[in-house]
């Protein structure tokens, strides 16, 4: 058993963290390890600490996984998670059997840290409490997870092995793992350092108040109003944890969407203070990491990966603060107004962050090459211009295709496009505008929203864009819902961020996912993927006769996702674990139906 130990802690070693800069890549030399001498240096803690770091996993976690559950962005295929998402799945699906024991082996990886680490008695005490620290983040931030798509989920805190009686335990209450989550993250926040200063070799690594914007965000989701509210405030202005602010440079048409591009990244910009937790990638060091999502947004001879959709571009406000099916401003509606094509309106008099997240019309650092114009003229050639006018349908690999009519502009590095999986851009996992967005929410939940919070949290991100305030009294004259309107902020701020399945699972809005089949359905339309209507398309004769419209022409991407209540507030547990371990059952709330 110790010989297999030693193997997976070797093993561990050899694939550390690549999602930091170069302080993160020291190797000890791996020919001369053992468990009995392994946990002695500084260096040897850091590297078993690096490996933890595993848990972050690049832009898996936030985009490719929480995005293809949603209904803001679904891949153009299926998927395996937007076949999750879809509720088109059984508990036999492998990739919910593979996440599992990928979320087990890496609670083994910090727990067998934890239990070792006090071995290296040379080391600094503090730097050893930092270190473990940051394990126990990452800890947290693993069950986080697994209590998010599971629930009731096995706990422990021990380094358990094959053969130990541990790995046929029950499943802990998520209560209880909730419990250990805020406990575990507020303490941790005590031996980390209290923020880790952008644009320096540190950047990366996670500090106190990460784990305090980690704890704000298990507590929400938990619906632990009080306790969101109080590590939020421990982040904001007057908080011990105070030092992160959004990040602004006074150019409100570009500064939201430069947060999220090279102009901005925290990791190599020093006066970017937004940022709180990113992962990091080093293009420019001799074994780089990397990754492909700005060519993914806008691949140029194929079906872009992510296809926005019409309900996400639909709930971005008019400039008057309105929303489209209200606002007298609105254009895209089939009244079009002169010098604006139909597509062109849908995009005029729009919040700010519209134009900051999604391609529109006139976009001049297009590098999908031809657009839906085709290259009938040099004038209309989008590939040599790179001003992108319309989208295309026409899948013949000469252009950046959409199967919903639009394209993601957020995270797109257009320098990034022509070339594969050559993109370093940091993916932020947590944020200060997310700390604001949280507090607000915490404080509807306790009856305590008021203009003055609404004015340093939902206005404050509207500020950055140039976007109209937003103001209770008016919000009631209009007739809107102030809970709603909070809701729609959340969904506007964090498109492509990952947030947006967890915010509708907590809101108790699967509807909105799919078609509910259960008898509380509140509306049967909701939860079918839509994108632009037929008339938007410069070329309407690109579209097959099996293509889908609704009644008002709007083109229809997907109209087989269900959502049954409760059913899919939480996924399956694998079949396969649950034959190794029959003490998992019974699994969760109709899924053994």
């Amino acid at each position: 058993m110790k010989k297999n130990i030693i193997y997976s802690l070797i093993l561990v070693l050899s694939s550390f963290l690549f999602s930091c800069n170069d302080s993160f890549l020291e190797r000890a030399p791996l020919d001369e390890l053992s468990d009995d001498n392994f946990w002695e240096s500084e260096l040897q803690i850091k590297n078993a600490a690096n490996a933890c770091y595993w848990a972050l996993i690049g832009k898996d976690l936030p985009i490719n996984i929480s995005e293809g559950l949603s209904d803001n962005a679904p891949w153009y295929t299926m998927t395996g998670w937007r076949q999750i998402g879809s509720g088109l799945y059984g508990s036999d699906f492998s990739l919910l059997d593979t996440r599992y024991k990928d979320a087990y082996k890496q609670m083994r990886r910090c727990n067998y840290f934890l239990k070792n680490y006090e071995r290296a008695t040379t080391v600094d005490p503090k730097l050893l409490k930092q270190y473990a620290a940051e394990v126990r983040f990452l800890r947290a931030f693993t069950y986080y997870y697994l209590t998010c798509f599971w629930g009731d989920v096995p706990f422990t805190t021990e380094p358990i092995t094959i053969g130990d009686d541990a790995l046929m335990a029950p499943r802990t209450s998520r209560a209880d793992i909730v419990d250990f989550m805020l406990q575990e993250l507020s303490e941790a926040a005590k031996d980390l350092p209290k923020y880790i200063e952008p644009g320096t070799t540190n950047f990366g690594r996670i500090s106190g108040t990460a784990a305090k914007a980690m704890e704000a965000r298990v507590a929400l989701q938990n619906e632990r109003w009080k306790e969101a509210k109080e590590a939020c405030e421990a982040v904001m202005p007057g908080g011990e944890y105070a030092y992160h602010q959004l990040y602004s440079t006074g150019r409100p048409k570009q500064d939201y969407f430069d947060l999220f591009t090279f102009e901005g990244r925290a990791s190599r910009k020093p006066s970017n203070k937004e940022a709180i937790l990113s992962y990091v990638f080093n293009f420019d060091i001799a074994s780089p990491t990397r990754h492909n999502l700005s060519r993914e947004l806008q691949v140029p001879d194929q079906i872009v990966r992510f296809n926005p959709t019409k309900s996400l571009v639909d709930s971005y406000l008019c400039i008057d603060g309105l929303p489209i099916e209200k606002s007298p401003l609105y254009k895209g509606n089939g009244t079009y107004i002169p010098a604006y094509s139909a597509y062109d309106s849908v995009f005029v008099n729009r919040d700010p962050r519209l134009k900051q997240s999604i391609v529109y019309p006139g976009y001049n650092k297009w590098y999908g090459k031809v657009d839906g114009r085709g290259t009938a003229n040099a004038a209309n050639d989008a590939s040599k211009t790179n001003v992108f006018k319309s989208p295309k349908f026409n899948n013949d690999g000469k252009g950046a295709v959409t199967y919903t009519g639009y394209y993601s502009l957020k995270y797109c590095e257009p320098s990034k496009v022509p070339v594969y999986n050559q993109d370093d851009n940091d993916i932020i996992f947590i944020r200060y505008g997310e700390v604001l967005l949280n507090y607000a929410e915490a404080m509807y939940n306790l009856n305590q929203l008021d203009q003055t919070v609404i004015d340093k949290t939902i206005n404050l991100l509207r500020d950055r864009v140039g976007m109209k305030r937003m103001v209770i009294s008016e919000l009631e004259a209009n007739g809107l819902d102030l809970k709603a309107e909070m809701q729609r902020e959340r969904r506007v701020e964090f498109f492509m961020e990952g947030q947006r399945w967890y915010d509708l699972i907590r809101w108790k809005q699967g509807y909105e996912l799919g078609v509910d089949k259960s008898e509380s359905a509140i509306n049967q339309e909701k939860g079918i993927i839509k994108g632009i209507r037929r008339d938007y398309a410069y070329d309407q004769s690109v579209f097959s006769a099996t293509t889908k419209f609704d009644a008002n022409g709007f083109l229809i991407f997907d109209d087989s996702r269900v959502f049954t209540s409760p059913k899919n507030y939480l996924f399956s547990l694998p079949y396969r674990q649950m034959e190794l371990n029959p003490n998992l059952r019974p699994n969760n709330p109709g899924w053994d139906d």
